[in-house]
């Protein structure tokens, strides 16, 4: 090896690794705190089994969980708060990687315009990628513009951010 490529490859080495330690340490940040800590598969077979479905489903259900223990709470949130069955709130919160999001937009729907159970609005909670987000342009829509609840729904599925869409543009 020539001390030129030796120096060079050397060069490279030292520019580089303060670039990969700012990006190890911003993939760390990004984390969310639940994450960090939330192997609680054991509460979440106790959370679904007192919620009433059964041992074995419950316990595939939290074995397969990225978040075991937000999969419990938001199944036994959506299942008592809003009437909902076990087996659709399970449902719901195991389609998104964002299971207590999906109970904060599923009760929130519910609290302030559902008066009975409704399975539509915990589906389209669990498909949007920011489910609180989501609820609160369903809530807000609702209210201000006079729309039904299937009619919010719908509008808020259609408004995902789209930056080339948004006002206002420079």
């Amino acid at each position: 090896m020539t001390p030129i490529f030796i120096a060079c490859r050397g060069l490279g080495r030292s520019l580089l690794a303060p670039v990969a330690l700012g990006f190890a340490t911003a993939s760390l940040v990004a984390l969310p705190s639940y994450g960090l800590d939330d192997a609680n598969y054991g509460q979440c077979v106790a959370d679904l089994t007192a919620a009433g479905l059964a041992t074995g489903s419950a316990a595939a259900s939290c074995a397969g969980a990225r978040f075991p223990g937000t999969l419990g709470e938001c199944v036994v949130d959506v299942s008592q708060e809003t009437g909902i069955g076990v087996e659709d709130a399970l449902e719901g919160c195991e389609r998104s990687r964002r299971p207590d999001e999906v109970a904060t937009c599923t009760l929130d729907i519910h609290s302030a315009l559902l008066e009975q159970p409704s399975v539509n609005a915990l589906e389209h909670c669990s498909r949007s990628l920011l489910p609180e987000r989501y609820g609160i342009c369903v809530v807000d829509l609702s209210d201000q513009a006079q729309l039904a609840v299937d009619q919010a729904l719908t509008q808020c599925v259609r408004a995902g951010y789209r930056p080339w869409t948004t006002s206002p543009r420079q």
